[in-house]
């Protein structure tokens, strides 16, 4: 069985064309997406003319069979996240203006109108992106894994944190436990290539391909975006227990 896995698209529609156009040579049997469809945000992107996140939603919809949320997500969905341990939301959030939110948010989560532009999303793409889960597990009888945008208990990526050791993995590792998931992959991060972290080291790599660990390992994605020549994708197969990390 072949996966392929996106995430952080960011309403850029000619990268995530060009990323379908590629997977589709590799004849995979499915397409997993790990969020952030959504979310063009001012100071980071240059595609302003070309962004579009209803056709991007649309493309999502129609070539992805497991489907995530990420921060943009949520906020462009105005939905109140589940696994919000680490910040109260009131159930008016949505309705409070944004003075009140800086305030009791205290620069512990993104506040994502300070800087995204509006998906301008349909009523239908708002009723979509609010069926969306936060994580997913694939079950097979050899091996689940976890799909979530960022990591446990931060699964949607809606506080303001990126990590870089293993210690601060620690959560996440219990949560694969939980779910009886030896693989972790998740996005997020934008990083150039992808990363692993195992419960002893965190390893950056470019892009290239590594054998699928059986012990206990989480794979960070590059994102679809055109940001900083960053873009590319995963393909991951799981019959040679290989993964591929393809530039964009």
């Amino acid at each position: 069985m072949k996966i392929a896995i996106i995430t952080d698209i960011h309403e850029d529609i000619i990268s995530l064309i060009e990323a379908l156009r590629k997977i589709d040579k590799y004849r995979c049997d499915e397409i997993v997406c790990l969020g952030d469809i959504s979310g063009y945000s001012i100071p980071y992107y240059t595609y302003l003319q070309s962004r579009n996140a209803h056709e991007c939603l649309a493309l999502i919809k129609s070539n992805c069979k497991t489907v995530v949320l990420g921060n943009h997500d949520i906020h462009a969905g105005s939905i109140i996240p589940e696994n919000n341990s680490f910040f109260d939301f009131p159930k008016n959030w949505y309705q409070l203006d944004y003075h009140h939110k800086r305030k009791l948010a205290n620069n512990s989560i993104w506040l994502h109108e300070e800087n995204d532009l509006n998906p301008l999303y349909t009523e239908e793409d708002t009723v979509y992106l609010k069926s969306l889960p936060e994580f997913a597990v694939h079950n097979s009888s050899e091996l689940n894994i976890l799909f979530s945008h960022y990591i446990y208990p931060n699964i949607s990526g809606i506080k303001k944190e990126f990590h870089t050791y293993p210690d601060e993995f620690r959560d996440h590792f219990r949560f694969m436990e939980a779910k009886e998931c030896k693989i972790s992959f998740s996005g997020h991060s934008h990083i150039k290539g992808f990363y692993t972290v195992d419960k002893n080291k965190y390893k950056q790599y470019g892009y290239k391909s590594l054998e699928l660990k059986t012990e206990p390992i989480c794979y960070g994605l590059p994102p679809i975006t055109n940001q900083q020549k960053r873009s590319g994708f995963c393909i991951l197969d799981l019959n040679n227990r290989i993964v591929h990390i393809k530039r964009l």
